[in-house]
């Protein structure tokens, strides 16, 4: 199986992480079971890492990331989310 592209793989800052509850979250949702690198998370992780260059000001690179989601009703959160 193909490892899964998570926001870890774009070494996001503490402080970045914020915006999904912190390091701590992560860690969380590691202690019950959840797990990021699964394929059934793909859309999510592509959804975190382009609010991550979102945020960093990097709009084609967040672009890039938000065109690979699958389930595109996903992205009718953006405008929640800014």
């Amino acid at each position: 199986m193909a490892k899964i592209e998570t926001i870890f793989d774009h070494n996001p800052t503490d402080e970045e992480l914020m915006r999904w509850g912190g390091p701590e979250a992560f860690e969380y949702f590691k202690s019950k079971g959840i797990d990021f690198t699964d394929p059934v998370h793909e859309d999510s992780n592509y959804y975190m890492i382009g609010l991550l260059y979102a945020g960093r000001g990097d709009r084609e690179t967040a672009r890039k990331y938000f065109s690979k989601i699958k389930h595109k009703d996903m992205l009718s959160t953006l405008t929640e989310d800014f």
